[in-house]
């Protein structure tokens, strides 16, 4: 009779975690806590942050949770203004890829330069004080990369297997300039150097052995979701939102690099075709998205409508409301919020760019557009909008999928069959040490 196996205590190091409300924060907190549900000790050492604001404006305050049995340890490390704001930060980083592309691998000055993105107070202080061991580390997000790299020199410190789930993002084709923020010479050193890599998609992964890391480490492991509320209210969109049908709905942060702006423009041109459609925007927003609504007429800022950040209930009752939703965006390294779509047996249009393609299955259960393709966006949202019948039948498909594939039960069994490799790897090299 096989013994039971002995829960493990996982180190979990994000840079933001929820109420943060991205959607790789809510990726990590939704295997943290199946982790828990499953019997293992999870710690997740994060900043404060509570908004992408956070990052170059700061949030000092520190946090800490004690957890019971089958709950998260918490700990939050505070955030300090970056030097400059937002402007700084944008400037820092443009340097950090610059050296990158300079001769030579710069990976040491580049592991320094990343301690601010975001400037996380005291991160390395808190892991090497942890009251408990810690048998696994697992770190997320490439492109916020300072938690990622701390958990990695943590891991490093003290022998212990490291894991890593980067959410990267290699935008069009792996060419342009979302993959070299992704891609720097002290990013890849940390995933090649990594005992295993948790990849979303099979384009994840292609995208990753591409830029040197080992196919063997890297599992695809996907994404989950949960199921919606089995109650929604129905009339909040008009009563709350002001919203018209028919409506459809963009959910992340409105930007340019997501599709927020493109999805506008669509709208736009629909509407002057003689069109009712309106654009719904529910996420924080950006300074380029606020300029670009701040020139549009009155006239035609009637037909988009940003929503700002909305709560989780908020959100499934836009989704439920929706025509579609649109996701037409380079900087998704795979986008829970089509999935949530799906539940809701919705449509989605999504770019060919980043790990969108490795989701949708094209003409199967969403449409996909190239990237800043305005025109095909537009065609596509027209498509759907006088088809219901393709738009319900992409929508079921879509539902299907989810059932079939998309579930957190799947990808957490994924991720502990990882540990457990990681584990008996790590046995292994140190009884043959003894041996030798």
């Amino acid at each position: 009779m096989n013994p039971t196996p002995k829960p493990l205590h996982v180190l979990l190091v994000t840079p933001a975690f929820p109420p943060f409300p991205g959607g790789g924060e809510r990726y990590a907190h939704a295997l943290a806590l199946n982790l828990a549900h499953q019997g293992q000790r999870v710690t997740v050492v994060t900043s404060t942050a509570q908004a992408e604001q956070d990052f170059w404006r700061g949030r000092l305050r520190s946090e800490s949770a004690a957890a019971a049995p089958g709950e998260l340890c918490v700990i939050r490390c505070p955030l300090r203004p970056f030097p400059g704001g937002r402007h700084g930060l944008l400037v820092w980083r443009k340097a950090m890829t610059l050296l990158s592309l300079l001769p030579g691998d710069q990976t040491a000055v580049l592991l320094r330069m990343a301690r601010l993105i975001p400037p996380i107070q005291g991160l390395r202080e808190a892991l090497d004080t942890l009251p408990t061991a810690v048998d696994v580390v697992h770190g997320f997000n490439i492109s916020w990369e300072h938690a990622l790299a701390t958990g990695w020199e943590f891991a490093r410190r003290r022998a212990l297997p490291y894991a890593a789930t980067p959410f990267t993002h290699f935008g069009v084709m792996g060419a342009d300039r979302v993959a070299r923020n992704s891609t720097m010479d002290h990013q890849r050193r940390i995933l090649r150097t990594a005992d295993r890599v948790f990849a979303l998609t099979a384009v994840e992964k292609a995208g990753l052995t591409a830029f040197g890391v080992d196919p063997r480490r890297i599992t695809v492991c996907g994404g989950g979701v949960d199921p919606p509320p089995a109650t929604i209210d129905q009339s909040l969109p008009a009563q709350k939102y002001g919203l018209a049908q028919p409506y459809v709905l963009f959910v992340g942060r409105a930007g340019y690099e997501k599709g927020a702006i493109h999805a506008a423009q669509a709208i736009i041109a629909l509407r002057q075709a003689g069109h009712e459609a309106r654009l719904a925007l529910a996420g924080q927003s950006t300074p380029e998205f606020a300029r670009f609504y701040a020139r549009l007429p009155r006239d035609l800022q009637e037909g988009i409508r940003p929503l700002g950040v909305v709560s989780e209930s908020d959100k499934h009752a836009l989704l439920a409301g929706a025509q579609m939703l649109v996701l037409p965006s380079r900087t998704d390294s795979f986008g829970i919020v089509l999935l949530e779509a799906w539940a809701h047996g919705k449509a989605v249009i999504g770019a060919r760019a980043g790990g969108i393609p490795g989701v949708i299955d094209a003409d199967e259960n969403g449409l996909l557009v190239d990237f800043g393709d305005v025109a095909a966006l537009t065609a596509a949202i027209r498509q759907l909008l006088t088809d219901p019948n393709a738009r319900k039948t992409l929508g079921r498909n879509g539902q299907a999928k989810v059932a079939r594939v998309y579930n957190w039960s799947g990808v957490t069994g994924s991720v502990l069959a990882g540990y457990a490799a990681l584990l008996d790897e790590a046995d292994r090299k140190q009884r043959l040490s003894i041996t030798n």
